[in-house]
């Protein structure tokens, strides 16, 4: 490894002149004002730079080598042998812990794999591609996705579908985008009803968001009121609910909005979760909300969200597909409606 030294007039002369030396590649060691030579106090003030030559690319991969090894410190001894035995796996299981897939799932997929890997006979020079790519298929295969509108065949009547979820989820915010998703990019006439009579202004929420589409919003708190709003919105082809929010704790309400939603309204639910919501808390809400028998996921606030690998955890613990993502606040822009490769995107942090 080369050790030179540069010097020109300013810090970005003597750079030039590293890369042009060394290669773009080459790694600064450090940078000084040279002192003025006593002899010649008019002369030109220089600076110097010190660096090593391109074996970066070489220093880089160990460093990154060392950032997993640390990341694996903490984790139990069962996953250290099997690093241990299969060190090509140690990268590929700390960056997706790194991105929020717990380690039991990642554990998981990794031994299956490696029993794979050994039945098939993989040489050792292959194992990194074949993990990466076994490891791959098998998140994929985890993954459903769904666009509960493509294809609405209600025979004659609105395909009405409900929004559940803990409080603060966003719930009203995904409607609104749902919405001007279905009414102005789809052309379908949209209903909004709201059936939130916990939330102060939660209804004047919906509504404003209504008549800036110029769509038709009505409250409804009772089982009577959500019959004879249904009946108003009889001719749309889509009606949207906003429910209340509450606790996964909550039973009472638990009860209410199950009753209310239930029977012979012939509603889809669909159960929203905020992405910047703990793992245990999200899996906690997913099986109270499930007495709803909710049709799919709605993940929001991906924006706000450092790590999303926590959305394999949750369809992995309870498998439903994923029909809608939103990653922002904007009516209607932050909405994904995803596929399968999109949706592997977002998890892996892509």
């Amino acid at each position: 490894m080369r050790t030179d030294i540069f010097r020109a007039e300013s810090i970005q002369q003597a750079v030039v002149k590293v890369k042009e030396a060394l290669g773009a590649d080459a790694m600064i060691l450090s940078t000084r004002k040279l002192p003025s030579s006593p002899r010649d106090p008019y002369s030109k003030q220089m600076f110097e730079v010190k660096a090593i030559s391109a074996e970066y690319g070489v220093i880089r991969e160990e460093l990154v080598n060392i950032k997993d090894l640390i990341s694996l410190a903490g984790f139990g001894t069962g996953m250290q042998s099997m690093t241990c035995s299969y060190p090509e796996s140690r990268a590929l299981f700390a960056s997706l812990v790194r991105n929020g897939v717990s380690e039991q799932i990642v554990t998981s997929l990794l031994q299956s794999a490696f029993f794979t890997m050994e039945n098939q006979g993989i040489m050792e020079n292959e194992r990194a591609g074949f993990l990466k790519k076994y490891v791959l298929q098998e998140c994929i295969k985890q993954m459903d996705t769904s666009d509960p509108f493509a294809v609405i065949e209600t025979l004659g009547r609105p395909h009405v579908a409900a929004f559940v979820g803990p409080t603060g989820v966003g719930k009203t915010t995904t409607i609104a985008k749902l919405a001007a998703e279905l009414s102005l990019k789809r052309k379908k006439k949209v209903g909004l009803i709201s059936i939130d009579n916990y939330r102060i202004g939660a209804f004047e929420q919906l509504k404003s968001y209504a008549s800036i589409m110029g769509l038709l919003s009505v409250p409804a708190f009772t089982k009577d009121d959500l019959s004879n709003a249904l009946d108003k919105m009889k001719d749309m082809d889509i009606v949207l609910i906003d429910t209340a929010g509450h606790s996964h704790s909550d039973s009472v309400r638990m009860n209410e909005a199950e009753q209310l939603i239930s029977g012979d309204f012939k509603i889809s639910v669909h159960l929203v979760l905020s992405v910047t919501t703990d793992s245990i808390d999200m899996k906690e809400a997913a099986r109270a909300f499930s007495s709803l028998k909710p049709d799919s996921y709605v993940f929001t606030k991906i924006d706000e969200a450092k790590r999303c690998g926590k959305i394999l955890d949750q369809i992995s613990t309870q498998k439903l597909p994923v029909s809608m993502i939103t990653n922002g606040q904007r009516v209607p822009e932050d909405l994904i409606i995803p596929d399968v490769n999109r949706l592997l995107g977002i998890v892996l942090g892509a």
